[in-house]
């Protein structure tokens, strides 16, 4: 009778069921979130890889990208400027400078007009018209890095975007887990806190089955012992 009476009245079983559920909450969220967060610290990793040549094919095409600005007048005198001193520098740009002039001077000596004014004027022609060829040249060599660079962005930019919407997913799910077990340890909680209007509605509803049965025994109220 006595144990009968404890699992009727006492709260001890649900406040017990409660902790164990808030306890299992918590425990699968610890779990689920650790796998998570390894999987993202993992993932990060590999990305960091990932992106590393992309970073360095950025700085490389970036700096002839730049040197292509600079070559093509888009950055303006001060780039005109550096294109020229960069360009002019290679040592093919001087090497074969000096052996047109010097194949001008050969024919004009052979024809004996080294210092005549024609041979001057054809010097100042071939001087200028290599240095615009030699410049076209190099322009047209800086080109291809426009379309180099572009794409080592794009790329750097497509891993970083993946990455970034793995760790929303996987902030997103932790704190979808968080939540549940929040959820569902109030809702244990809750349940615990609502036991002892359970336990007295179980004694008052034992209580009156027990007067009732009492009254009908004794034939009060109506009830006739033997159903009389």
């Amino acid at each position: 009778m006595g144990n009968l009476f404890t699992d009727l009245f006492s709260t001890k079983p649900a406040e017990e069921a409660a902790k164990a559920q808030a306890q299992g909450f918590a425990n699968a969220k610890t779990d689920a979130n650790g796998v998570l967060t390894g999987a993202q610290t993992n993932a990060d990793t590999l990305y960091g890889q990932a992106t590393t040549p992309f970073t360095s094919l950025m700085d490389s095409t970036g700096r002839g990208s730049a040197a292509y600005g600079d070559a093509s007048g888009a950055n303006g005198a001060e780039g005109l400027a550096r294109a020229k001193t960069l360009y002019q520098a290679d040592p093919g740009y001087t090497g074969g400078l000096t052996t047109g002039i010097d194949q001008l001077s050969r024919t004009a000596a052979q024809r004996g007009d080294l210092g005549g004014g024609n041979t001057s004027g054809d010097i100042i022609k071939f001087a200028s018209d290599y240095d615009n060829s030699k410049y076209k040249d190099y322009v047209s060599s800086l080109a291809p890095y426009l379309g180099a660079n572009a794409n080592a962005i794009s790329g750097y930019a497509g891993l970083k975007t993946g990455q970034a919407g793995l760790d929303t997913g996987i902030g997103s799910q932790i704190a979808t887990n968080d939540w549940n077990a929040a959820t569902g340890t109030g809702n244990a909680n809750a349940q615990a806190a609502l036991a002892p209007y359970g336990a007295s509605q179980n004694f008052w509803g034992a209580l009156m089955g027990g007067a009732n049965m009492a009254l009908k025994a004794s034939g009060v109220g109506g009830f006739a012992p033997g159903g009389k």
